[in-house]
């Protein structure tokens, strides 16, 4: 029997240990993006593969993030970009101002010549012999498939960002909105006239990018442009659905998991566990993100004076100190996918970041949107749209009205009964998205992405849109016209030519 046991535990443990892979994820250096890199590096170490993952100092020494049976790749920088981000863009907000993307590019394009100009880092890496890297699908993200290309090592994307010029996916203008634009699935002419324009521009410039970024880090290679080096990915897991979005194409080497940062709840901790046990009126979580902890006296007197007058408790994820700690929890951080899973929340005042919406999503918790910056406004509109929650300004908003909007919320069972369907049918189509996504790493490493390509990826972004296709009708048309006019007028010419010698 012995014997027989010992067999078995070999047979199940020997493909983990004859199957495992070198992974190495590379996330941009903010800690949300971070996290669901992290959940699903965990998940993909648990399937025996031997995983790494490159973190900044300053993240690292945050301690915040779960890493086990990961080992880090620590890498220093000179620069914390995720407080130049925090600058450039909530405070931006609070200002009454509008996000400027330059400030991004430039903090992007920062980044990445921290990285690819380290050759400690270059060297770490290289020695790992791995055999895939897992970059960040943002845009400024893209040039950091240099390192793979140095390295003659395949690569694939995980990340957020639905991007139809890079991953080859032909554009529904007409219904799919640009996520800088806080436009619903619905768009009038004028603003499909807008995301059309916007798409082609970032398509064919891209500021995230140098155009000679292969010949300046890496002038050893043959140079491609990073277009047609993108392309080359093995696959692209993208952190969206059509439950919470909305519909859209998609090619066989593009994937959308959900939401890879949720998932079935863990323990409280007892602080957290004692008051929402204790809390049987219900709960109201709120939070701004990692970014936005201490926001604005006015905007931090108008929230805490509206949490005092609501019927339930609250937890307020936030650096103040709370005013009554029997009603209102504060904290620097907070369990979020987990205190919305406790069965007495009963709304979620959020700035709408991708990774909070799923687990609202996924918990079946309605939202009072509050967003900041960037795409968090398209977030919100989708799921307004969808009646799953209802938008506030928090910069306008008076007391009255958001305390009326979180009570709606939390009481009309109309928000709740379409955040619960739509999570039941998310489950039924997603399970839980971090084992979706180390399903499908597993997959491109076992069998290569080439299957899952299609021949869009093999040629440049203006010959797959048929742009130079166009451009050449456009040409004959104006062409065809030319003629016609020098035709007409030619012909003008000589019936007045002879009418003139008629006459005379």
């Amino acid at each position: 029997m012995r014997q027989l046991l010992l067999w078995t535990v070999c047979l199940v443990l020997l493909p983990l240990c004859v199957g495992g892979k070198r992974v190495v994820f590379m996330p941009s250096p903010f800690t949300s993006h971070t996290n669901y890199h992290t959940n699903v590096a965990r998940t993909l170490a648990r399937q025996g593969h031997e995983v790494w993952l490159t973190m900044p100092d300053y993240i690292v020494n945050r301690r915040v993030l779960d890493t086990t049976n990961l080992t880090v790749i620590e890498y220093q920088t000179l620069r914390n970009f995720e407080e130049m981000f925090t600058a450039a863009f909530p405070d931006i907000y609070f200002k009454g101002l509008s996000d400027d993307l330059s400030v991004l590019m430039s903090i992007g394009l920062q980044f990445c010549d921290t990285l690819l100009t380290n050759a400690s880092f270059f060297q770490n890496v290289k020695e790992l012999r791995p055999d895939l890297f897992v970059f960040d699908n943002l845009r400024f993200m893209n040039m950091m498939t240099i390192i793979s290309y140095r390295l003659g090592v395949p690569f694939a994307f995980l990340g957020t960002f639905y991007d139809t010029s890079y991953q080859r996916i032909p554009l529904q203008p007409c219904n799919i909105p640009a996520v800088t634009f806080s436009y619903s699935h619905h768009m009038s002419f004028l603003q499909r006239v807008l995301t059309t324009v916007l798409h082609v521009y970032s398509s064919v410039l891209d500021g995230f990018s140098y155009t000679d970024a292969v010949s300046r880090y890496a002038p050893e290679m043959p140079f491609l442009t990073i277009d047609m080096l993108v392309a080359r990915a093995e696959i692209w897991l993208v952190d969206t659905d059509h439950i919470l979005d909305y519909p859209r194409p998609s090619m066989p080497n593009v994937k959308l998991i959900g939401g890879t940062a949720t998932g079935p709840a863990k323990p409280l901790p007892p602080q957290f566990q004692f008051f929402m046990d204790d809390a049987k009126e219900g709960v109201v979580i709120v939070t701004f993100g990692s970014y936005v902890l201490s926001p604005p006296e006015s905007i931090t007197q108008k929230i805490i004076s509206v949490l005092q007058d609501l019927p339930f408790k609250s937890v307020f994820r936030s650096n103040i100190s709370s005013p009554n700690s029997k009603k209102i929890l504060t904290s620097s951080w907070i369990p979020q996918n987990d205190l919305l899973a406790h069965p007495n929340t009963r709304v979620f005042v959020s700035h709408c970041g991708n990774y909070g919406q799923y687990e609202a999503l996924f918990h079946a918790v309605p939202v009072v949107c509050t967003p900041i910056f960037i795409d968090q406004f398209y977030n919100a509109e989708r799921m307004r749209v969808k009646g799953m929650a209802e938008t506030v300004d928090l910069n306008t908003v008076s007391t009255h009205e958001l305390h009326s909007t979180i009570l709606k919320v939390a009481t009309n069972t109309s928000y709740k009964q379409a955040i619960t369907k739509a999570s039941e049918l998310f489950k039924i189509e997603f399970g839980v998205p971090v084992e979706k996504a180390a399903y499908w790493l597993d997959h491109v490493m076992k069998y290569g992405g080439r299957h899952l390509r299609s021949s869009g990826h093999e040629v440049p972004f203006l010959q797959f849109s048929c742009l130079d296709v166009y451009s050449f009708l456009l040409a004959v048309v104006l062409l065809i016209l030319l003629i016609s006019v020098c035709l007409v007028y030619v012909a003008f010419n000589c019936f007045r030519s002879k009418s003139k010698a008629k006459i005379e």
